[in-house]
């Protein structure tokens, strides 16, 4: 429990969460605007691709691991990311944030060493705290890009919630117009120094069970718990292989295997 605390890049190199933190309001002002991201993560993930013209895959489709998160590589040179559709939506999007982070020090020359040997965001490192600087790093920039320090307090104030920030409910509030995790919202209060230590401690304490109960009851963040059942997509497999359907660059065994398989996905995951 207090490993999300303590071993948190705002605790443990708070320099260096200065510097993600500035990243992440130029990449705000560049490529999102002053929205609150949620469910527009994935449209700021092409966006960011789009801008910087390189090839990036986006698919999301269920890997039944609720230990694997997400993953994303390299291939011919394209990018592809993989997101878990059977984890609940907030966590989906916390990967993405993630990936985003991994895929940005890759783009800017950073560090390109994730992406060219694979990136894996697995339950402890999304849930508790990251185990490489990178991953660690990472985990600071999902946070800071879908709980902005600004907006967040905005929101606190709009709904009056700066004397009720102990309490569960004020908690689930914020995971409802956010669309986070409880842990990372509650890491997210103690970062902007909303709440002190101790609060985040004890807030901390309540275990998932004791969350979703309380969300079932009151209903308060409970769309995004639910999975990605009905979100699945395959970026642009599809297109690609009516493209050279259409154009006969197929061979015609290799023409009807495609056919054959695309035909299945789509039956399964109800794309038609």
């Amino acid at each position: 429990m207090n490993n999300v605390l303590e071993d948190s890049l705002f605790v443990c190199q708070n320099k260096k969460f200065d510097e993600i933190q500035s990243i992440v309001r130029q990449f705000l002002a560049e490529y999102v605007g002053n929205s609150i991201v949620k469910d527009n993560i994935f449209a700021v993930i092409q966006n960011y691709a789009r801008k910087k013209e390189i090839s990036l895959e986006l698919l999301r489709f269920p890997i039944y691991d609720d230990e694997l998160w997400a993953l994303t590589f390299l291939k011919q040179n394209t990018i592809f990311v993989c997101v878990n559709t059977t984890l609940p939506l907030c966590k989906q999007f916390f990967a993405a944030a993630h990936e985003l982070f991994h895929i940005y020090c890759y783009v800017e020359n950073a560090d390109q060493s994730y992406i060219k040997n694979g990136s894996m965001l697995d339950s402890a490192t999304g849930d508790e705290t990251g185990r490489t600087q990178e991953d660690l790093e990472a985990n600071a920039f999902a946070g800071l890009l879908l709980m902005p320090d600004q907006i967040l307090h905005e929101q606190i104030v709009l709904y009056g919630l700066d004397k009720k920030l102990s309490e569960v409910d004020s908690i689930l509030m914020l995971m409802d117009m956010f669309a986070m995790p409880f842990k990372a919202v509650v890491l997210r209060l103690f970062e902007s120094e909303t709440i002190s230590h101790n609060q985040a401690e004890k807030l901390l304490e309540i275990n998932s069970d004791q969350v979703m109960k309380r969300v079932r009851l009151t209903g308060k963040a409970k769309r995004w718990q639910f999975n990605g059942n009905g979100t699945e997509s395959f970026g642009t497999l599809f297109e690609k292989v009516e493209y050279n359907e259409q154009h006969e660059y197929l061979t015609e065994s290799r023409k009807n295997d495609d056919v054959t398989y695309l035909a299945q996905l789509k039956k399964e995951y109800g794309l038609d």
